[in-house]
């Protein structure tokens, strides 16, 4: 199973001294470290790709490559969430989208395959996906279960000024 992360474009509101460093040095000063607690939670048996919005444009060929899109997304990346969906939708891939935007707004997100609301583990919808009767929602009240190594190898610690890195337990 591929699986391509994405993390949409973010609007950018900086001011001051991170709006200046931003320009500079032409990165961004957040790491998608979301995305990293949501590929730790995959299995090991999957490939994974990441790419950053922010950072870089989407190209066809990862799409191509992709069985699954997995978005995470929040309320400052609405526009360019919605245009990735389009665009994923377009090429015929299944999109699982987690975060505050769809969260707070599940029903606009009818075109979305997979949902998992509320910091839901992804547990779930993994053994549902190897069962073959995976369902439109998930939906947990429930703080995230122990997550474990972390995989930062992911990331390319160049393309950000600053890394925002927690220790996890194994």
């Amino acid at each position: 199973m591929n699986i391509l992360l994405i993390y949409p474009e973010k609007e950018n509101t900086s001011k001051g001294f991170e709006a200046f460093f931003q320009k500079l040095f032409n990165k961004t000063t957040e790491d998608p470290r979301e995305l990293i607690e949501i590929s730790i939670q995959l299995p090991i048996t999957w490939e994974r790709k990441l790419r950053d919005l922010n950072q870089k444009k989407l190209n066809t060929k990862d799409l191509e490559w992709a069985d699954y899109v997995i978005i995470k997304a929040d309320q400052r990346q609405r526009t360019s969430t919605v245009k990735l969906i389009e665009k994923c939708k377009s090429a015929g891939k299944k999109i699982i989208a987690e975060g505050v935007l769809f969260d707070s707004q599940p029903a606009d997100f009818d075109n979305v395959d997979h949902l998992i609301l509320n910091q839901a583990t992804f547990d779930p919808f993994v053994r549902d996906m190897e069962d073959n009767t995976t369902k439109r929602i998930y939906n947990a009240y429930y703080s995230k279960e122990k997550l474990r190594k972390t995989a930062y190898s992911l990331l390319g610690f160049s393309d950000y000024l600053s890394r925002n890195i927690h220790p996890f337990s194994a």
